[in-house]
């Protein structure tokens, strides 16, 4: 049982040498957390209905893609 206990004491004791001391992430906006949903997709439309919904999936990606360059922005400045 000792060995047992000798062996849990050193795996904590080299796993808290695995913190990072860094500087903590910058709080992130809960407005950056989420993006536009993708539209839906209504079957048995015109050219136009798949027209606007083209331009309504590249909007949503153009957000979430937005978002994602800010975050990445913040958890990684200078880069």
């Amino acid at each position: 049982m000792k060995p047992i206990l000798a062996a849990a004491a050193l795996l904590a004791l080299c796993l808290g040498g695995c913190q990072h001391a860094g500087a903590p992430l910058a709080e992130i906006p809960d407005e950056l957390l989420t993006c536009s949903g993708a539209p839906a997709w209504k079957r048995g439309g015109t050219q136009r209905d798949a027209a606007g919904y083209v331009v309504d999936l590249r909007a949503a990606h153009a957000d979430c893609r937005g978002k994602l360059g800010e975050v990445r922005a913040m958890a990684r400045p200078g880069s």
